[in-house]
């Protein structure tokens, strides 16, 4: 039986953006300012749902690759 790795490129993605959105949240705690909190609203809010779904996604494909689910 082979088991299929689930792309270590998903989760790499999911970290990149994860980052991302830590640096944007750590600016508006750092420094507000309503260009700063802006961005992070309507950027970082939305970069961290789509770093989670990726992160479940590749969390379930593993999963079902090791026949597990």
């Amino acid at each position: 039986m082979m088991l299929r790795p689930t792309p270590p490129r998903v989760f790499k993605i999911a970290v990149v953006l994860a980052v991302v959105f830590n640096v944007l949240a750590l600016l508006v705690m750092v420094h507000t300012t309503p260009i700063n909190f802006t961005l992070f609203m309507f950027v970082g809010q939305p970069l961290f749902m789509v770093t989670f779904l990726l992160l479940i996604g590749a969390v379930l494909a593993d999963l079902k690759g090791n026949e597990l689910l």
